[in-house]
């Protein structure tokens, strides 16, 4: 047992708790202890405090994390203590249907983790004799316990704050890209939200050789960055009609990627993609959230409307390449980062909430 400092949604639709003496017990079982050495602030987790994904409280939240193993329990193979490992949010079984048809962010197998609790049934987070639930890998805290299959291992010198983002917003935004709509050379593209899985589908785009990528975002210091990360165009969606742009740029583009989980740019993708295009829905929409399709164009111009979960991934083959990729150059992350304490926090919510955030890493 060890006590760290931490950060604790105690009750939904309020600001988190930020405390030090959570307690962290020794992993059981087929799980891992990691020393976190950084953790981003995702919209997810905004999304989560305010009830979307019903998580019960008092809940650890943070899923964006990497860091160090420090310890492992029973039965663990495939990672070891020294080791740095990016931290995935989902744990998957490897044996599921989903699993066997390499979809391992739809594992069917997620119930007790979904419910903040480890495999057994219980939490290895305490406070002053109290449950603290888990929440994915609970990268809010100095110390967090999680299943193996969340801790994946790499071979690299970069900085925790660029594998933290690994963890989700790069591999949600890439994985978008490569995976689940496999932009092709000469393709166009638009994404909708140049935050950081928007970023990262931008440079996605860009390495996989589409002819053009517009960045369509309400501000212009995040549309100036995605210029610089390989945007050839960008549209001001506070100043023009953001559908209207794209079909004077291109006619209508092959792919389009909406990032922000809203009915309005829901819609907009869709009625921005030319005949057999496609829109690829990544933003984590509220529950209430329903779109209107327009039904007939999708028919008549075999459009396609698709989700991306956790950018299709598969750890083993997906992050190895990202990180190639970061390490060459190719995929630039440094600009995006704004680095905070875990102090900070709750202003990061408030930050995200009001769109004037990049992405912001708590640096433990």
């Amino acid at each position: 047992m060890r006590t760290c400092r931490a950060a604790i949604a105690e009750s939904l639709h309020a600001p988190l708790t930020v405390v030090d003496d959570l307690e962290v017990a020794d992993p059981g079982p087929g799980e891992v202890l990691v020393r976190l050495g950084a953790s981003g602030v995702c919209r997810s987790d905004v999304h989560s405090l305010a009830g979307i994904d019903g998580i019960t409280t008092p809940s650890l939240l943070g899923h964006e994390g990497a860091g160090e193993v420090a310890a492992i329990g029973a039965g663990v193979e495939g990672v070891a203590v020294g080791d740095r490992v990016v931290l995935a949010w989902v744990a998957p079984c490897g044996s599921c249907r989903m699993c066997a048809r390499d979809l391992p962010a739809l594992c069917e197998d997620q119930e007790s983790f979904l419910q903040g609790l480890m495999a057994d049934g219980t939490s290895r987070f305490s406070q002053g004799g109290r449950t603290i639930r888990h929440y994915c890998s609970s990268t809010f805290s100095e110390w967090s316990v999680v299943p193996a299959a969340c801790a994946v291992p790499v071979v690299t010198e970069l900085p925790w704050e660029q594998l933290a983002l690994v963890g989700c917003a790069v591999t949600t935004g890439v994985g978008a890209v490569m995976n689940s709509a496999r932009v092709q050379p000469g393709e166009t593209v638009a994404v909708i939200g140049a935050g950081g899985v928007g970023m990262s589908a931008i440079q996605a785009a860009r390495i996989a050789g589409a002819g053009r990528v517009i960045a369509i975002d309400a501000n212009p210091a995040k549309l100036s960055l995605a210029r610089e990360l390989g945007a050839t165009d960008a549209v001001d969606a506070s100043a023009e009609d953001a559908v209207a742009a794209v079909l004077e740029l291109t006619g209508g583009v092959d792919h389009a990627f909406e990032a922000l989980g809203a009915t309005a740019t829901i819609e907009q993708a869709i009625a921005m993609t030319a005949p057999a295009g496609r829109a690829t829905l990544i933003g984590m929409a509220m529950p209430d959230q329903r779109p209107g399709l327009p039904a007939l164009d999708v028919v008549v111009g075999e459009r396609v409307v698709a989700g991306s979960w956790y950018g299709s991934f598969v750890p083993s083959r997906d992050w190895p390449r990202i990180i190639a990729w970061l390490e060459s150059g190719d995929l630039v992350l440094e600009p995006m980062i704004e680095r905070i304490t875990l102090d900070d926090v709750n202003r990061a919510f408030d930050r995200i909430r009001s769109g004037e955030a990049g992405r912001q890493v708590i640096v433990f």
